[in-house]
């Protein structure tokens, strides 16, 4: 009996059950639209999508450790006006967009030193930095959208395609499959879940947490600005008001992934199903015209319910809870 209980595990696995909501998702949207299930259609959800899902592969690793970046929606902002305002300059776009990737590591190095060496609580330091880096794009756009003298080729990393597909498709897959080997095969990967675990059993391992977080902290900014490039790209123009609410969307992904909140638990793959599952019902209730505020409501409920059922799967396996964590 013990056995027969022990082989239907995977059904409480958040893996498994994002996938059923997926497949779910996708055959209801198919009956009730006759343009959904189409190839461009996914091809396009995968465009909008692809900022999140490159930024919550980054994340989350992070999530993983007990921390989390409240700022990757305005850092998103900052690097987009940043890439537009430098091609607009002039400077070839390969050049606009590194510096433009590094403005995002010192903004998520400013977040690691904030909560890793002057031990900031991820809330406090994340969200000063969401506030800032928005206060700093809207004043270096003077609080309109970048669009003037931009060179059109700057949207063929957002809307080009090889072989017909769209670039953000292969984006994703490498994003995705490179952190996934981060967590599953390297060194990085495995002191991140056991930090999230226990923080104090992974310091007398010879764990250098704070080192870490830090690093962390730093490729999250850096996967942030990325997504702004690709925004740019997308929009062809900067806004310094684009980002809101994304990371929240990211955060989504991940927790619908079965990421704990807590740490010591998550999976990339399970962050990619929860993104794809948030991307098809967005696509799907566009297409059934429903208004953008029932949209956001319903977007809360599942963010409320996605916690509610990580915590209880968690404590059919026996996770510890919050203070014996932090213990």
């Amino acid at each position: 009996m013990k056995q027969s209980r022990d082989n239907l595990n995977f059904i409480r696995d958040p893996k498994f059950i994002m996938l059923v909501f997926f497949i779910v998702l996708n055959v209801f949207f198919s009956l009730t639209s006759a343009a959904f299930f189409q190839l461009d259609n996914y091809f396009n959800m995968l465009k909008q999508a692809a900022m999140i899902l490159i930024t919550a592969s980054a994340a989350t690793i992070l999530m993983m450790t007990g921390n989390f970046d409240l700022s990757t929606g305005s850092n998103l902002a900052f690097a987009s006006v940043i890439y537009a305002v430098l091609a607009q300059m002039g400077m070839p776009l390969l050049q606009a967009a590194a510096i433009t990737v590094m403005c995002g590591l010192i903004i998520g190095i400013v977040n690691g030193l904030l909560v890793s060496k002057m031990n900031f609580p991820p809330f406090i330091a994340t969200l000063g930095m969401m506030y800032i880096s928005r206060g700093v794009a809207l004043i270096i756009a003077k609080g309109t959208t970048v669009r003037e003298h931009i060179p059109i080729n700057i949207t063929t990393l957002a809307r080009g395609n090889f072989f017909g597909i769209p670039i953000p498709v292969y984006l994703i897959v490498v994003f995705a499959a490179f952190f996934f080997f981060i967590e599953k095969k390297t060194l990085l990967g495995k002191y991140a879940m056991a930090i999230g675990g226990n923080k104090n059993a992974a310091f007398f391992s010879g764990i250098n947490a704070g080192a870490i977080i830090f690093w962390i902290y730093g490729v999250v900014g850096v996967l942030s600005a990325f997504s702004g490039v690709l925004t740019t790209s997308r929009l062809n123009a900067g806004d310094p008001r684009g980002g809101f609410g994304f990371e929240f969307d990211v955060i989504l992904a991940i927790l619908l992934g079965g990421t704990s909140l807590l740490g010591g638990k998550g999976s990339v793959i399970g962050t990619l199903l929860g993104a794809l599952v948030v991307a098809v019902l967005k696509n799907g209730l566009d297409m059934l015209n429903i208004l953008t505020f029932w949209q956001s409501i319903l977007k809360g409920v599942i963010f409320v319910l996605a916690i509610v059922l990580n915590e209880k799967i968690l404590k059919k396996i026996g996770k510890p809870k919050l203070a014996a964590a932090k213990a």
